[in-house]
């Protein structure tokens, strides 16, 4: 036999098997994208149209879609008593000296309506604990420099009232990681940017709007907004 003759009869049954791979990967592609269509679901990116949760229907509920936005605080208060009561007793099963120290509102995992989160302190070990986490964490501070939030007082709707008045979009989202946090803010432990006054409970929010992400400082005070200041 020529070796020509050869060549081509031995290449032939790779060939086979390379159109054979090829078909079986475009079968598996078209599959895809007809499963896809028949469930309903799409491939989305950060400006399309956030789907529900499973088997929510009603967009005005907070969190209907994993995340916190500006208007969802207008009722938030309403959670925050069992909220409180719910982390101070997670705290306080951990030690018994525990004191809160920073609190947090955010979304609930796969559900909607508000979820609250704690970061206590206890002078016994010396560490900071996340109640969602349950995670600790040693400190070196000084414990008569870590000031205690005290849930006495604390209004979420004044935050978004001037948020609003400051122009934000009420369907702005908030940062997932953080969602409110809530913290007292002392020269020892300053929380927020310098022009905020000291010795006074902030409100930070990160939101993101038109393509930017803005991170908002509101006094418990008297409700003025603050914001690091960008150098020209």
């Amino acid at each position: 036999m020529h070796p020509s003759s050869r060549y081509h009869l031995s290449s032939a049954p790779q060939s086979i098997r390379s159109a054979l791979r090829v078909a079986r990967a475009i079968a598996v592609v078209t599959l895809l994208f007809t499963l896809c269509a028949g469930t309903g679901f799409a491939f989305q990116d950060d400006s399309a149209t956030p789907v529900p949760l499973a088997g929510e229907g009603d967009a005005s509920k907070p969190c209907f879609d994993g995340r916190l936005r500006i208007r969802d605080l207008e009722g938030a208060q309403e959670s925050l008593a069992e909220g409180l009561t719910n982390v101070d007793e997670i705290a306080k099963a951990w030690k018994p000296d525990a004191r809160l120290v920073t609190l947090r509102l955010g979304c609930p995992l796969l559900e909607t309506g508000y979820q609250w989160e704690g970061t206590y302190f206890s002078e016994q070990v010396q560490a900071f604990f996340e109640t969602d986490t349950r995670a600790v964490q040693a400190s070196e501070d000084d414990p008569r420099e870590i000031p205690t939030l005290s849930p006495e007082g604390i209004e979420i709707r004044p935050v978004y009232v001037s948020l609003l008045r400051a122009g934000f979009d009420e369907g702005s989202q908030l940062g997932a990681v953080g969602g409110l946090t809530i913290r007292p803010s002392t020269d020892a432990q300053p929380f927020g940017p310098p022009s905020a006054p000291r010795n006074d409970v902030y409100f930070h929010v990160s939101i993101l709007e038109r393509g930017q992400v803005i991170d908002v400082w509101v006094a418990a005070r008297n409700g003025t907004i603050y914001r690091y200041e960008v150098e020209s």
